[in-house]
């Protein structure tokens, strides 16, 4: 942690402002860090495609489309009457808005990383979810699963940026460095910021 980030809690408190012992606990008001994954090369935020997909040489396995839409999970056609014996088997796209649906089958596997908003909705447009809201949509019920779309929390956050005395030790500085510290603290890949929740 930069010295100047120990200021931060005792400032908060101070002023009333309650500090988050766990911030991934689904409590987020207060004062808290916050991990980010950062690359430590460049200081932009890393996600799958350049931490995974970028690196990677050409596979004849991997096919990555630009500019689809995945509108549902495919599932496979079990015989059983049980919905919890179904198994993911491809996705249904399309390439543009009233272009006609295609799809793609998986040999293995399906991974939905469609992130917090994005695969709760893919999964119940798919049919997976409480019975009681895809029956209100409209929807077939692939797998009966309580709880898919349900108890989203945003996480507020406001930043507070403030002139510091020149000399005082700071993310920025300690990269400009590029010295031990500045290896030692980016090669975690983690970047913590700071954020009150309202």
């Amino acid at each position: 942690m930069v010295p100047i980030s120990s200021s931060w809690f005792p400032a908060l408190t101070s002023t009333g402002i309650p500090i988050s012992s766990d911030s991934y606990s689904g409590t987020n008001l207060g004062g808290m860090f916050a991990l980010s994954t950062i690359n430590p090369s460049n200081w932009t935020r890393s996600y799958a495609k350049p931490a995974f997909i970028d690196s990677l040489p050409p596979r004849g396995n991997l096919h990555v489309m630009y500019g689809v839409t995945v509108e549902k999970v495919l599932f496979n056609s079990s015989t059983s009457s049980s919905t919890r014996d179904k198994t993911a088997s491809g996705v249904q796209f399309s390439t543009a808005q009233g272009a006609a649906s295609q799809s793609v089958t998986a040999t293995r596997e399906v991974i939905l990383a469609g992130g917090a908003m994005g695969s709760p909705h893919l999964l119940l447009v798919s049919g997976v979810g409480p019975k009681d809201v895809l029956g209100s949509a409209n929807v077939d019920v692939q797998v009966e699963l309580g709880g898919v779309g349900q108890h989203w929390m945003d996480h507020l956050a406001v930043s507070v940026v403030y002139p510091v005395k020149e000399g005082t030790e700071t993310q920025g500085s300690i990269r400009a460095e590029g010295g031990a510290l500045s290896v030692s603290f980016f090669c975690f890949c983690f970047f913590c910021f700071f954020f009150v929740g309202v």
